[in-house]
């Protein structure tokens, strides 16, 4: 009797180790599942994104930058070995109707941009990232935008809502004249100020606030101005920044992270958009302004190479405005706190 007790306590035993060990091998298995299915998905979000550059290529060797225009590019680079390599980031296109120069549609026509929207976002994904500088830039102006809170194209209220918004023109021989329109910046070390002096910082909605100084590009107009305090900001009107350095930190509204670039070039023929639907602004300060500048599609109209200090730009090829293929900034430049000095 003794003797089958213990078989039976032996069998039972030797019953649980069948049932660990094979329960441990279904937890392998499925980790191995896991595993293969997250690098098949890398893998394919890699071939999808590989065709989304084999798409800009090959509409780009189709379009060329026009001969009116003031660049340095007229023709595809001779190499395309680490051109347009991360059109992941490529989020929201210009409104079609705002282009004047160049493809209308941008890479993403699934993302139409609302009305009157003259840039190409670039999702950035997370709160702070460093926003390069795609070229040589001086800074030009700058508007403060932020509010603790906001009502978003859709409708919906936002919070936060960063709304930085600075503008340089460029210093490169490569786009003699051209303007960018950096906005939904959270900071920058352009301008000394701001979020430090508590006079130039996010505000309350309804107040009326809006800090801006400099030469400011619209829309449909461009123009000169100082209001709101903006001596408060300490922004460094003039300032030059180098291809690949820092200009500022991508922004937020809602949990929705990311920055907003657009490009304006300069061309022989007139803008026939320059000075309209100019709201609330004094019709004499509207038709100011130069109107040989046009909107234009960044993600086509453009080529785009990641930055490192030894990388060879080809004449009009543009940095990513981000840290791509292993660049880094100093370690300090990623407090989205730093100032230049």
């Amino acid at each position: 009797m003794m003797v089958l007790l213990k078989n039976k306590i032996l069998l039972l035993g030797f019953g649980v180790v069948i049932i660990v060990l094979a329960g441990g091998g279904y937890i392998l298995w499925q980790k191995n599942i896991k595993a293969e299915q997250a690098l098949t998905e890398t893998t394919q979000q890699q071939q999808e994104a590989q065709q989304k550059a084999e798409q800009i290529n090959n509409s780009q060797s189709v379009f060329a930058v026009p001969d009116t225009s003031a660049c340095a590019i007229t023709s595809p680079p001779p190499s395309m070995v680490g051109i347009n390599t991360h059109p992941e980031v490529y989020g929201q296109d210009a409104d079609p109707n705002m282009i004047t120069l160049g493809p209308k549609l941008g890479i993403n026509p699934e993302k139409p941009g609302y009305a009157t929207k003259h840039s190409m976002a670039w999702e950035l994904k997370i709160h702070g990232t460093p926003v390069l500088a795609p070229i040589d830039i001086v800074l030009v102006g700058f508007q403060n935008n932020s509010v603790t809170h906001g009502i978003g194209n859709d409708g919906q209220r936002y919070t936060p809502f960063n709304d930085l918004v600075l503008f340089f023109e460029s210093a490169s021989p490569d786009w003699p004249g051209m303007i960018i329109y950096v906005y939904h910046l959270y900071s920058s070390p352009l301008l000394l100020g701001q979020n430090i002096n508590q006079d130039c910082g996010d505000v309350e909605v309804g107040t009326g606030i809006i800090q801006a100084q400099g030469h400011l590009y619209m829309g449909n107009m461009d123009y000169v101005t100082d209001k709101g305090n903006a001596g408060a900001c300490e922004a460094l009107i003039g300032y030059t920044v180098k291809r690949g350095e820092l200009i500022g930190f991508a922004g937020s509204v809602g949990t929705h992270s990311f920055v907003d670039i657009g490009f304006k070039v300069s061309d022989t023929s007139e803008n026939p958009l320059f000075g309209l639907n100019s709201k609330g602004i004094d019709p004499s300060i509207a038709q100011t302004g130069n109107r040989y500048l046009h909107w234009v599609q960044p993600g086509l109209f453009f080529y785009w190479k990641c930055y490192s200090s030894d990388a060879n730009f080809p004449s009009g090829v543009l940095a990513y405005p981000f840290e791509c293929d292993g660049y880094q900034l100093p370690a300090e430049q990623h407090d989205v706190n730093f100032k230049y000095k």
